[in-house]
């Protein structure tokens, strides 16, 4: 296991992998495990993971991704769904509250303050954005572990889904992440300077 800035040093986005080697169940599992610790806005963790590692369906998907080599020669294929349905009446919301042990009507109420008023539009989009937050965990889990990733936002949506068995009434596509070994060295990172970046407010 890598400390942290050999893992943040270690990832990038790996665009070949070895078809050859394989993520173990172990090493999956242990992944996925620390995913599902990423934060969310009220902690309703409003996302569900795909796991592919059937070839014939990644060959079948790959079409569909801009024919980006990433899609078959990876491990581990993880689609990211995020929740549409994200209002106080929804029950995952509801149960996902509940869990806190704190006053539920209370929170449901702060809730559904932040929320309810907001169109179907704005809602999927934060949503959305909250799955970003979770695959930063998944290709930094990755990483830790010796373990190369990609995210890949470049695909036909549509095309996509008709492959994929999920709720489609509830949840959409976020994006893929491809995990697996790397065949190729990584590349020279390529980074503005912290001063070209960063300005501290005091």
């Amino acid at each position: 296991i890598m400390n942290f800035k050999q893992t943040i040093e270690f990832r990038h986005a790996c665009k070949l992998f070895d078809s050859n080697k394989k993520i173990s169940n172990e090493d999956i599992n242990d992944i996925l495990n620390q995913t599902l610790l990423a934060p969310s806005s009220f902690g309703i963790e409003g996302w569900k993971l795909l796991v592919i590692t059937n070839q014939e369906l990644k060959e079948k998907l790959q079409p569909f991704c801009w024919n980006q080599p990433q899609i078959t020669t990876c491990s581990h294929l993880v689609t990211i769904l995020y929740k549409k349905s994200m209002r106080s009446s929804d029950e995952w919301v509801q149960n996902s509250l509940k869990r806190k042990g704190k006053n539920f009507e209370n929170y449901l109420k702060k809730y559904s303050n932040f929320i309810d008023n907001r169109s179907d539009e704005e809602i999927e989009c934060w949503s959305k954005n909250q799955s970003y937050i979770l695959s930063t965990f998944l290709m930094l889990s990755s990483a830790s572990k010796g373990i190369d990733s990609c995210p890949i936002e470049g695909f036909e949506l549509e095309n996509v889904k008709k492959l994929l068995s999920f709720d489609k009434k509830n949840y959409e596509i976020s994006y893929l992440v491809a995990l697996g070994y790397r065949v190729k060295e990584q590349p020279k990172r390529i980074r503005y300077s912290l001063d070209q970046i960063v300005d501290f407010i005091e």
